[in-house]
């Protein structure tokens, strides 16, 4: 029964994300707020941030089960909040409180993994979390696409809360009341606050005109980053592992492959069911499934790969980014003339490339942590694809505004934007293979 519970408890905030983004352009069509329209993912990724790298903190001083009961509370509130928002401000707060708890769920299950089961089940631990992303693109946007379309989007952000109050009871139930222990040093807050300010001086940059003050919130977010890293390398209990940021180290290298990965793939999530809706003219229905093929073809891939010999994945390493690439380059042609198939055709391609790699640089991360790091590297996982994803909804935001999609949602705009927003992106994604090209696969257990 242990295994069921990363499962589940993955699977709300996962069906949660396609329904909500499946049902997102009916309600800036009901509520207005396209200028903000971003700031419904960025208000998420960077909540999350707090939540995920605030888990090995809260396993500290509450226990894996009862972090995870405290998450799911948390993300409840959230859902509730954006169900009964009056304007699309008030959304934004909701998925704020969303992702803090989703990101909480997120870290919570990665160090359950790593304490709760031997480490020669971590690959196929971390693969069955995939499972829950692939039912979760399977039914999330037939679910938000049938609401949106008869206008019940509110009902979107509260189908998944008993899902979220089952994972926590189950929980609860079954996990052992451990893990707790006295906490060193204070909380997180400051260095968290400094990560968030950090992402939101970055998606400002969109929402703002003049260079001097542009220059002055990119010149903010960089001396956020620096402090925050700063104060953590000296903190008793840190939130990010020893040599997090070094090529030179292994673990260092995968972070940076998973930041990259994660930025690259973060404008589908962010503006794909708005862009086909509006360029292409595709039903909420339509535009959610294609969207959902992105996570279908990743979980498909990971699947397929999760018992790779050890002298194959590296090659899936390396593979697997390179993919990517070729997949957002095919986005960058087909957003503007289509046809759906197409578009279709490259999400599938992009989406694979990440399934061929992901398990694997999360197998490689666990391998390297330290005896006095564990929780720290267990939770970089998430934490690093969860800072990935806002840094990329930002500079998405950015680009978004700069192709005039914020102030303009006409077919040709929504185009052009899409052209501009996977060129940008493929870049990173191959810089991510050049980086990948340099992990070594952790040996077989």
């Amino acid at each position: 029964m242990a295994g069921a519970i990363p499962i589940l408890a993955i699977l709300a905030p996962a069906t949660s994300l396609f329904i909500t983004a499946t049902a997102m352009p009916s309600v800036v069509a009901d509520l207005g707020g396209l200028s903000i329209y971003a700031w419904t993912s960025i208000a998420y990724s960077v909540a999350s941030i707090v939540g995920s790298a605030g888990t090995s903190a809260i396993a500290q001083r509450l226990g894996l089960r009862a972090g995870l009961v405290a998450s799911s509370v948390i993300f409840i509130a959230g859902s509730l909040t954006c169900g009964f928002a009056p304007t699309m401000a008030v959304i934004v707060g909701g998925r704020a409180l969303q992702g803090i708890g989703g990101g909480m769920i997120v870290g919570v299950v990665h160090a359950m993994i790593r304490v709760v089961f031997p480490a020669h089940l971590w690959p196929r631990r971390l693969a069955s979390v995939s499972l829950a992303w692939g039912v979760a693109a399977l039914t999330g946007p037939f679910i938000g696409g049938l609401l949106a379309e008869r206008g019940l989007w509110r009902a979107a952000f509260w189908l998944m809360i008993p899902v979220v109050a089952m994972s926590g009871a189950l929980a609860w139930r079954i996990l052992p009341a451990r893990g707790r222990a006295t906490l060193r040093g204070s909380p997180p807050f400051g260095r968290l606050g400094l990560i968030c300010a950090a992402v939101v001086c970055l998606a400002l940059v969109g929402n703002t005109r003049g260079a001097g003050a542009r220059a002055v919130l990119l010149g903010a977010m960089a001396l956020a980053i620096v402090a925050a890293l700063r104060l953590d390398t000296r903190a008793v209990s840190r939130l990010f592992p020893s040599g997090m940021l070094s090529l030179r180290a292994p673990l260092g290298r995968c972070f940076w492959t998973i930041f990259l990965i994660a930025m690259s793939a973060s404008p589908i999530g962010v503006y794909m069911a708005l862009l086909l809706q509006t360029a292409h003219g595709a039903s909420p229905a339509v535009a959610g499934y294609i969207f959902a093929a992105h996570s279908l073809a990743w979980t498909t891939a990971a699947m397929i790969t999760a018992r790779l010999s050890e002298d194959r994945v590296r090659t899936a390493l390396v593979l697997g980014p390179i993919v990517m690439t070729i997949g957002l380059v095919a986005l960058c042609f087909t957003m503007r003339s289509g046809p759906a198939p197409a578009i279709l055709a490259a999400i599938v391609v992009e989406g694979s490339g990440i399934g061929l790699c992901w398990a694997h640089i999360g197998n490689v991360v666990m391998g390297t942590a330290r005896a006095d790091e564990e929780a720290a590297t267990a939770a970089m996982i998430p934490s690093a694809q969860l800072f990935a994803v806002a840094f990329g909804a930002a500079l998405s935001a950015i680009i978004a505004s700069a192709a005039g999609l914020t102030r303009e949602a006409s077919p040709e705009v929504a185009a052009a934007t899409g052209q501009a927003l996977f060129g940008v992106f493929a870049v990173t994604a191959l810089v991510a293979s050049v980086i990948a090209s340099r992990i070594v696969p952790a040996p077989a257990r």
